[in-house]
């Protein structure tokens, strides 16, 4: 029962972010912004995809989190126009560290202090 309480929200954050950043990327390519912001807006809707459609998979987040870091360092290293690459390259490394910390996902749900 603690997993339904807990899975509606998560569905509804990545169903609205979906929904905001595929907006977002469709009006940069018909808007005609550069190039690699589109790109960085198609990934982040990409995750956010990724997130809606496999909410049962665990730890689907922290595992669709680290390709957004390796596009933000690749577009932070052509020189993107925009501050879309730190965010990507944030998510990315905590998506990363937190694999590292706890890669079953057993360690948050516990209470052993």
């Amino acid at each position: 029962m603690s997993s339904k309480i807990t899975e509606h929200p998560r569905v509804l954050l990545f169903l609205l972010l979906s929904v905001v950043l595929g907006g977002l990327t469709a009006r940069a390519t018909v808007g005609g912004h550069d190039p690699v912001q589109a790109l960085l807006l198609a990934s982040l809707t990409g995750y956010a995809v990724t997130g809606l459609l496999f909410h049962r998979v665990p730890n689907v987040e922290r595992l669709a989190a680290v390709p957004l870091g390796v596009v933000g360092v690749a577009a932070y290293a052509v020189g993107a126009p925009t501050d879309l690459p730190v965010l990507l390259v944030l998510l990315g490394v905590g998506g990363a560290v937190d694999l590292l910390w706890d890669p079953t996902g057993n360690v948050q749900g516990s209470q052993s202090d």
